[in-house]
């Protein structure tokens, strides 16, 4: 911190850096729960910045596939054909991917055969089957790989294969083959001590080839690790990347049960995260396969109360997912479900109860997930101001630039460059009283309700040969889109 500090004297001088890097001069100010600068002058109550389109640098293809949610299996009496709430809250996001499966995808059994689990039935299969169906969406679906006494249960998975595939038809896009196996050992007790990646590869291989032999034309993904990237999911790449068509890896920033998981951290640069995009990203591609971020959130093991559930998780929501686009990820899906604090949408197993800021973050990222995703140039009079801009190139020719105001107290007067032939365009914002805030939270001047309702029409704006000056206030987010 003291590295970045050393630079907030120059105020009058702007800083240059790419809207897209963790590693940028961007701290979170004292009021949002993180370090303050150690300058004691007091901050000017409004900055100004420059972003300018750049396709110097792309990254992938963002469509209404992108930004998904993730819930655990044993979540089957939501998704049924008569939640119209649900389903008008899905249909929101466009025709999106849904991955079941978490925690609770090793603890559930095909009609409860396995001991000790919870049953999956054909009822719930032809449940889901219908909600996806009147939704649009598509579904990645896990399968038990721990089975029973530290063994997999081939018959088992046999069978719930089997059903899935013929139920789900043209719905299901992929398997996928237990959950966090880097986690078997230390947290889960399902491996005696010694159980190491080679022995998952020989499991998983043994019950990806059961699946085939019932579900030949269902892809496989995989591993679904946790933190193991570097022991699981890149050597699983080489050794099974011609099985799977989909590299899938797990992220969270830290344990919400930590004190130290505020607000502060959940918006601060994040440099492990880049580090783990690119290394996978690399895995992926030298394989030939996509890779996609299956299960993620702010804080793991359910959410920190007051911060992953707070107007800041969707601004966190917007860096994240652009953040994963211009390092090569080509999909993410954001875990919830229940009354974990960090769901984007919370219910009790039967209907929705509330729609979490998280979900205004992610409605708003689907808005602007027209094209591939580009960095911006971005200056800014002041790196202590948490303010960051990306770029997406439409296909239709068109461009969208998104801006994020997390400063707690300073507005920032901005000029964005687009095309000179781009003459107007449309604005959406994204508002909250307070970081902190979990209600009160608006999406162009409108509250997103529980039956899913949400009825608001961008105003249009004018530029000046592409060109168009407009004032940021404090924990905004904006995003223009050409007209």
């Amino acid at each position: 911190m003291k590295k970045i500090d050393s630079l907030r004297t120059v105020f009058d001088k702007p800083i240059h850096r790419r809207g897209f890097l963790l590693g940028s001069l961007v701290l979170p100010l004292a009021a949002c729960g993180g370090g303050g600068s150690s300058n004691t002058t007091s901050p000017p109550s409004q900055l100004a910045a420059t972003i300018r389109f750049s396709q110097a640098t792309s990254g992938a293809l963002l469509n209404s596939t992108y930004a998904g949610l993730s819930y655990e299996k044993t979540h089957p009496n939501l998704f049924i054909p008569s939640n119209a709430n649900l389903i008008n809250l899905f249909q929101l996001l466009g025709n999106n991917i849904l991955r079941l499966g978490g925690n609770s995808t090793d603890q559930t059994s095909w009609n409860g055969l396995i001991p000790g689990t919870t049953a999956i039935t054909q009822s719930q299969l032809s449940n889901l089957a219908a909600f996806l169906q009147a939704t649009g969406w598509k579904v990645i679906y896990g399968l038990n790989l721990a089975g029973s006494s530290q063994t997999p249960d081939a018959n088992n998975a046999r069978q719930e294969a089997q059903a899935a595939a013929a139920t789900l038809g043209n719905s299901l896009i992929g398997f996928e083959i237990g959950n966090e196996p880097d986690l078997y050992v230390s947290q889960r007790g399902y491996r005696p001590s010694g159980w190491n990646y080679s022995n998952f590869l020989s499991e998983w291989r043994s019950l990806a080839q059961v699946i085939h032999s019932v579900a030949p034309g269902i892809p496989l993904t995989g591993p679904a690790s946790s933190n193991e990237y570097k022991q699981f999911t890149d050597p699983f790449a080489h050794d099974a990347g011609s099985s799977i068509s989909m590299l899938t890896q797990h992220y969270y920033i830290a344990n919400g049960q930590d004190p130290a998981s505020t607000i502060g951290k959940m918006l601060q640069p994040d440099p492990k995260l880049a580090a783990m995009l690119q290394a996978v990203a690399q895995s992926a591609a030298g394989a030939g396969i996509s890779f996609r971020i299956a299960e993620c959130n702010s804080f793991y093991d359910g959410g920190a109360p007051g911060v992953s559930n707070s107007y800041a998780s969707a601004l966190w929501a917007l860096d994240y997912l652009f953040t994963c686009a211009l390092n090569q990820c080509q999909g993410v899906n954001l875990h919830g479900g229940g009354s974990s604090v960090y769901s984007a949408l919370i219910d009790n197993g039967t209907r929705i109860t509330a729609v979490n800021p998280l979900f205004y973050g992610i409605m708003l990222f689907t808005l602007a997930a027209q094209g591939r995703a580009y960095q911006v140039d971005l200056s800014v009079t002041d790196p202590s101001a948490n303010f960051t801009a990306y770029g997406v190139s439409r296909q239709d020719g068109g461009q969208n630039i998104l801006i994020l105001n997390k400063d707690s107290s300073r507005s920032v007067q901005t000029t964005v460059h687009f095309a000179s032939n781009i003459q107007s365009l449309k604005q959406w914002t994204l508002t909250s009283p307070a970081l902190n805030s979990q209600t009160g939270i608006l999406l162009n001047g409108a509250v997103i309700s529980l039956n899913g309702g949400w009825n608001s029409t961008p105003p249009i704006v004018s530029t000046s040969n592409g060109s168009l000056t407009l004032s940021v206030p404090p924990i905004t987010a904006v995003l223009l889109q050409s007209a």
